[in-house]
């Protein structure tokens, strides 16, 4: 990368490379929310697309206050980090944090009367989370919520009467799966330790939540081709998470960890688009696996952790 490059340095602080990751979250939560609209079978374009760009810009804002509240520790451990270093000014870095976390919470307050209370949960978590992470030990439980809560505006955004056992099964996987990476990438620059080993193997676990929905609750897409797309994307994520593993526990690689958590996270459309194709909605499956190959793509320019 291009370290005189401003607009580069920008895509780095905000880990651009994931954004494609908190899209497809939104497409599940979608996809849920659809199982209450019987009468309505389209996808509410409209919708998708105010919670989206809410839901983009909150999670922009959560990565550039991140940083801009880690900058005595990246000093240290990442000075080439965009405000170390000082391509971005830390003013100005603060300034369009909290301005895109307002646009953002405010879009996705406004989305329905129904997702008032979460966004305004979502943006608190965001803060909290950036605000503590580096001195309050169980901080990833609050990076976990807000991927969770993704899933239940976008839900509820939807459909008021979203099915609760659906969302439970499709928030509760994610929560479960961001929660455990969160742990094992924990201190990804000192190495791979015990307590992120044994989180790490949750991962494949938490993959299966969406496999889970459809055996349990009895969701049945028409055709037998969407569940088998379903469960092959479930299988394609747990093969991966497993693959970042086996890379993660390298520890003669200095980047060893680092890559392992570049895989898992970009194991999450795959989870996703499993949720969209079990349910019914096809094109959403579709969407979601295109993002996975965006993600992909932007990965090797700009790192994800």
């Amino acid at each position: 990368m291009n370290r005189g490059n401003p607009v580069g340095a920008w895509l780095e602080i905000m880990r651009i490379s994931n954004a494609p990751t908190v899209i497809t979250n939104v497409l599940a939560g979608v996809a849920v929310g659809l199982q209450a609209r019987l009468s309505d079978i389209s996808v509410p374009f409209g919708t998708v697309t105010l919670v989206g760009v809410g839901t983009l810009l909150s999670y922009v804002a959560g990565m550039i206050l991140n940083d801009a509240f880690d900058v005595r520790v990246d000093s240290k451990e990442r000075p080439g980090r965009p405000i170390p270093s000082g391509r971005i000014a830390m003013r100005t870095a603060q300034f369009v944090g909290v301005a895109m976390l307002l646009i953002g919470v405010a879009m996705l307050a406004f989305a329905s009367p129904a997702t008032f209370f979460w966004a305004i949960a979502l943006g608190a978590c965001i803060l909290a989370y950036d605000m503590l992470h580096s001195v309050v030990p169980g901080c990833f439980v609050l990076m976990a919520a807000c991927r969770a809560i993704v899933v239940v505006i976008a839900a509820f955004a939807t459909s008021p009467g979203t099915d609760g056992s659906l969302l439970w099964w499709i928030a509760g996987g994610t929560f479960a799966y961001v929660a455990a990476l969160s742990v094992a990438a924990k201190n990804e620059v000192r190495g791979f330790g015990m307590v992120a080993r044994v989180a790490s193997w949750i991962l494949p676990v938490a993959a299966c939540a969406p496999l889970g929905m459809w055996f349990v609750e009895g969701v049945a897409p028409e055709g037998a081709f969407l569940v088998t797309v379903g469960i092959g994307a479930i299988a394609v994520a747990v093969v991966s998470v497993v693959a970042g593993i086996r890379r993660a526990a390298n520890g003669a690689a200095r980047f060893a960890v680092p890559a392992g958590v570049s895989i898992w996270i970009g194991a999450i459309p795959a989870i996703d688009a499993a949720t969209c194709f079990l349910i019914g909605r096809p094109l959403l499956g579709l969407f979601c696996i295109g993002l996975w190959g965006m993600a992909g793509a932007l990965r090797p320019r700009y790192a994800g952790s």
